[in-house]
């Protein structure tokens, strides 16, 4: 196969480019298959979780890279928006001073944000999960995304303060919570190891031994269209600015909820439910210094300054009684972005980051829309985000502040900086819908439910982006899960 004429052409290296990448060549080990990353590669293995890195120093250098330092006209400069999660530093603004959406952001590196990824993979459930799957593929596709992340309740199912926690959650949440779905361990993505510790998933563990070819700081700038298939893509070398051009047989797209409708619009595929339908999830936070009580005579039990988390509760989603997805990551020492710079006193049993997250229901109106005059430090169309919350969201995020802090004076005393609050939009990093699945047509989705968009026969997208149901669950373990049930429709145009 010449070099610039893959079988697949996969756009964006992180966890759900991934697993279109490992499924196709496990079931075609003699597919070429090119990625393309616009960032660069800021890991040893490339795609690695950035948590696996035990110094600091080196983890920090590394988000440094990922915020996009190695992007023309930019610099790396910590972000000044009140974190929310551990995730937060590495990122960079998607449209600084907007205040619709004031932290909107994103990461570009080898990876994506699975390179930042906290690595929680709740299951959807009721209205989460997508009405026109079959539940018997859907639940297919839920146990080979469940493979491909090494999703596991394991981590954290020994740490004795976690128990403290879940116990007092328990008594206050289950009473809302329909039988075989209570307060439990949060499942997360992640290898637990010999000696305790835990390898996080990233791009690199989806990956497993797939063979394919890399291509980092390479920017796809233009699919080319030739009626109803992608001919040819453009692809721009970053540090040298020469451009190439391949012919793949196939083109996936699974960059992210910005840059996938960005570079459809540039290649002049442009459905009017394109870059819409814009939702994420309004969150709440608090900072908790657990009580002495909790657990007598034990300790808290962190594990590295890296990696400082030492357990993760959750009170899941359910309908009616609890339509929301609530956190509680138990560490020694608290990061101080959590807290508004502010260092905490030491605490005996440690803290508790907590939040519930709610829905954003899908609108027309909210999403990105792309100049056609102006472009942005890549060169691509300017995005511009138009966001806004309704009555019954902000009811929603008053119900989850209430529950927050009846929880957190339960587990303890709030820290100072750490107070219950409301996030500014975008806090969540979890950007969904903006080329949606849909049975329709085409008339509100961009693709089908194989995620192939509607009128092209050869280009398919992966990514948070696809999910069309307003969801309170973190929606990793669903992308990949859509992506894995659409790779059986791509190897059908490859056979």
């Amino acid at each position: 196969m010449s070099a610039s004429k893959p079988d697949v052409l996969v756009v964006g290296s992180g966890p759900v480019g991934a697993a279109y990448v490992r499924l196709l060549t496990e079931a075609r080990p003699d597919l070429d298959v090119l990625v393309v990353e616009a960032g660069p590669v800021v890991s040893d293995p490339p795609g690695m979780n950035l948590r696996n890195i035990a110094d600091p120093a080196q983890q920090e250098k590394a988000r440094l890279l990922a915020q996009g330092q190695a992007l023309p006209g930019t610099s790396a400069v910590p972000l000044d928006i009140p974190g929310t999660i551990t995730a937060r530093q590495g990122t960079y603004l998607i449209a600084p001073g907007n205040d619709q959406m004031p932290a909107a952001a994103l990461a570009s590196c080898v990876g994506g944000q699975g390179a930042l990824w906290t690595c929680a993979v709740p299951e959807p459930r009721d209205s989460e999960r997508i009405p026109f799957i079959p539940e018997d593929e859907w639940q297919e596709a839920i146990s080979v995304a469940s493979r491909l992340l090494c999703r596991t309740t394991a981590a954290f199912s020994d740490s004795p303060v976690g128990a403290a926690v879940r116990r007092t959650l328990a008594e206050l949440f289950d009473p809302l919570l329909p039988d075989g779905r209570k307060v439990g361990v949060l499942p997360v993505a992640g290898q637990v190891q010999a000696d305790g510790t835990v390898r996080w998933t990233g791009a690199d563990t989806v990956l497993g031994g797939a063979r394919y070819r890399l291509r980092a700081d390479t920017l796809c700038r233009r699919l080319v269209l030739d009626g109803s298939r992608v001919i040819a893509a453009e692809l721009a070398d970053m540090d040298r600015g020469e451009v190439t051009v391949v012919r793949p047989r196939v083109t996936v797209v699974a960059a992210d909820a910005m840059h996938t409708p960005q570079l459809l619009w540039a290649s002049g595929v442009r459905s009017a439910a394109l870059g819409r339908y814009l939702t994420e999830h309004p969150l709440t936070l608090a900072v908790v210094a657990v009580r002495d009580d909790l657990v007598p005579g034990s300790s808290a039990g962190g594990r590295t300054a890296a990696d400082p988390v030492a357990s993760v509760s959750c009170v899941p989603f359910a309908e009616p009684g609890h339509p929301f997805a609530a956190q509680a990551l138990h560490m020694d020492v608290c990061p101080p972005h959590f807290t508004g710079g502010r260092l905490p006193e030491p605490n005996r049993l440690g803290y508790i980051t907590m939040g519930w997250g709610c829905r954003k229901f899908a609108r027309a109106e909210d999403g990105f829309t792309f100049s056609d005059t102006q472009t942005d430090r890549w060169g691509m169309p300017q995005p511009c985000i138009q966001y806004a919350l309704t009555d019954r969201e902000h009811a929603d995020l008053r119900q989850a502040l209430d529950y927050l802090i009846t929880a957190g004076q339960a587990l303890g005393s709030f820290v100072p900086g750490g107070e219950p609050k409301i996030m500014p939009a975008g806090s969540s990093l979890h950007y969904q819908g903006t080329y949606r699945l849909g049975d329709d047509g085409g008339a509100e989705s961009v693709c089908d439910s194989y995620a192939q968009v509607w009128g092209l026969d050869n280009l398919f997208l992966g990514g948070n982006g696809t999910i069309p149901t307003a969801t309170a669950c973190n929606p990793t373990l669903t992308s990949v899960a859509i992506a894995a049930r659409s790779v059986r429709r791509i190897l059908e145009l490859l056979a």
